[in-house]
């Protein structure tokens, strides 16, 4: 039974594609779950890879069609709609192609006036219900990823070995910096939890230098110990969906899928859980 009942909204967050935000969402998300935390997972993103992936059954997937995140945005109404439990310890408020509207009108509609809190503001009644709320965003830097940003204690940032990722990375920060320290202070108790490297390959000298890179950088944010391996040196070539959702919370805790996640979770569970205000300053 879970203990801590005090959600810590973690955004998965990079401007950068391809560097397995939805992947880590979901696995991050199984892992915890699997540890006995209640955790909500958010699709933020049009693509809708994360609601995919968690293999819905038809009356899910006609009740995501009718209320999901879009919705929220474009009619102002409550989440509780759109809660899907996937496991008992699991739940989902789906993404759909109408974010990519909903996106359109946050950034035209000037009748409301703040319209970068309107996840944050949905999300008050959730906030002793579960242990972790964990939003995949899109990979820009529009207004479902400020409104993500906004909502959010802490920001994951997964980013691949590659000089163009780090590029993605910088800017990232940057975006951060912006909501902390910047004229509107959007979001001043945001903190980066942590650069999560994905698809990481050993065999390949320059993903090393650039992990010696990252980790000999100043502490201006965390590294974590956890390195998410790449897929295909264990043979796991198939796609997120056949990799997630329920099956993925059938996977046996020592599987290549989801044994590198759960060391995740437990790491993220250490940063978190001794020291609740464990905030690390963002001072450039």
């Amino acid at each position: 039974m879970s203990q801590i009942k005090k959600n810590k909204i973690i955004c998965v967050a990079n401007q950068k594609g391809g560097v397995a935000k939805t992947t880590t969402a979901a696995y991050l998300g199984a892992a915890l779950a699997r540890l006995n935390r209640y955790v909500l997972l958010i699709d933020s993103d049009p693509q809708c890879s994360l609601t995919y992936s968690m293999e819905l059954d038809e009356a899910q997937q006609e009740k995501a069609q009718e209320n999901n995140l879009a919705t929220m945005y474009e009619t102002g109404s409550a989440l509780e709609p759109c809660l899907i439990k996937v496991r008992d310890s699991l739940s989902l408020i789906p993404g759909a192609a109408e974010l990519m509207m909903s996106e359109v009108a946050l950034d035209t509609n000037a009748q409301n006036s703040e319209p970068e809190r309107l996840l944050k503001n949905a999300l008050v009644p959730f906030a002793h219900r579960f242990d972790y709320t964990i939003i995949d965003c899109p990979p820009s830097q529009g207004m479902l990823t400020l409104n993500a940003l906004v909502a959010a204690d802490y920001v994951l940032i997964p980013t691949v070995a590659s000089t163009i990722s780090l590029t993605g990375l910088e800017r990232m920060i940057e975006q951060v910096h912006e909501i902390v320290h910047g004229d509107l202070a959007l979001n001043p108790e945001l903190a980066i939890l942590g650069v999560l490297l994905t698809r990481f390959r050993r065999d390949r000298n320059v993903e090393l230098e650039i992990e010696e890179k990252l980790r000999s950088l100043p502490e201006e944010f965390h590294v974590f110990r956890t390195v998410i391996p790449d897929r295909s040196q264990f043979g796991l070539l198939g796609e997120l969906k056949a990799q997630t959702g329920r099956h993925l919370m059938e996977l046996s805790m020592v599987s290549y899928s989801l044994l590198p996640y759960l060391t995740l979770a437990m790491e993220v569970e250490k940063l978190l859980l001794p020291k609740t205000a464990l905030r690390q300053p963002l001072d450039k």
